[in-house]
């Protein structure tokens, strides 16, 4: 459990967080967010949209990815002059969910499009044993 912040450029900062993979962090992870995006001059509506996006991001790397050998996922926040990026990286292989049927009562399936209407950009990287979701929110 590491929390390190970098300033490489007045207008650029970064920092991370390693989490245990475990749903009892989540509140560890929104506060982390929530701090993030205050420090980047988000109004409470919109670090609101931050912290519920990131927490959705976060229960998805915790139940459905895989954490690092000490147990881990990575969140990191960085900004770079208007845009306030949050990343969340796991170690397992994203596996696109099947077409849910059954309609909008069935379980799964809406996180992306979730997070999708709460950020301004949502991202998702995979390789082989590394999934990436990146959230980020332009200043207004």
């Amino acid at each position: 459990m590491r929390a390190t912040v970098e300033q490489a450029h007045p207008s650029r900062a970064r920092s991370e967080l390693r989490l245990p993979a475990q749903p009892s962090e989540l509140a560890r992870a929104r506060r982390y967010a929530h701090e993030a995006a205050a420090a980047f001059g988000l109004d409470e509506e919109r670090c609101y949209e931050v912290v519920f996006a990131v927490n959705e991001a976060v229960t998805n790397a915790i139940r459905h990815g895989r954490p690092d050998e000490q147990g881990c996922i990575e969140l990191s926040a960085c900004s770079d002059g208007e845009r306030l990026t949050l990343i969340v990286c796991d170690h397992g292989t994203f596996v696109p969910p099947a077409a849910v049927e059954g309609g909008p009562s069935c379980e799964g399936g809406r996180g992306f499009p979730l997070m999708a209407g709460l950020m301004d950009t949502v991202e998702l990287h995979t390789l082989p044993g590394c999934t990436t979701v990146c959230l980020s929110k332009v200043r207004m």
